[in-house]
């Protein structure tokens, strides 16, 4: 028996507890549609939320690989820093949503990836350590539109007790995945805060 099914029936019992989703979890941090003003916002977009442009249009790269086009063009100068940071931010949440369901495909599958996770879980203690920097500038989504509410920067001392629970529980389980616990109860803690905090303070 591998590792990885080692691990998955040492877990076999909280698992069945705490089924995330039918296996895939469905994490709450979905990455948000392009900016207003990014030229790249009228481009096509690939399955993973990337605007690119036609070939003709990539821009060019040199490397030791050879010349290459970039099709998917970075972020362009924003006339604000809210709508900088608008950016910033969502693209950092998705990035954490990246490494928690990197982690749950580890934990409730046979897809190996143990040596992972401790990257993993290390990488959302870092981004749960700064996630209130990512609110520092008033920047939230137009009415109708997914994304930050005005709550945030209304009720900043509510909110900082979100961003403190998350905080505390990203740290908690990147301990919990050190000393080999109860990771898929752990996962199951740490979700409810992201839920807990979109549900309050994220227009759907």
């Amino acid at each position: 028996m591998n590792r990885s099914r080692k691990l998955i029936a040492g877990l076999g019992v909280a698992a069945t507890g705490y089924v995330l989703a039918a296996g895939i979890v469905a994490f709450a941090v979905p990455a948000d549609a392009p900016l207003r003003g990014d030229p790249a916002s009228d481009a096509n977009t690939d399955i993973h939320g990337h605007a690119h442009v036609d070939a003709d249009q990539a821009e060019q790269l040199t490397g030791p690989f050879g010349a290459h086009g970039d099709r998917h063009p970075q972020a362009p100068r924003f006339e604000t820093a809210a709508e900088g940071q608008t950016e910033r931010r969502r693209r950092s949440m998705s990035a954490l949503s990246g490494h928690f369901r990197a982690v749950s495909a580890t934990l409730l599958s046979d897809a190996g990836g143990e040596e992972m996770l401790q990257t993993h879980a290390d990488a959302l203690a870092a981004l749960g350590r700064d996630i209130d920097l990512l609110f520092a500038e008033v920047s939230a989504a137009p009415e109708g539109e997914k994304g930050a509410l005005p709550a945030i920067w209304q009720a900043p001392e509510r909110f900082a007790q979100y961003t403190a629970a998350f905080s505390a529980e990203s740290a908690r389980f990147a301990q919990t995945v050190r000393d080999g616990g109860d990771m898929v109860n752990g996962l199951h803690d740490l979700r409810y805060y992201c839920v807990a905090c979109h549900a309050d303070f994220r227009q759907r």
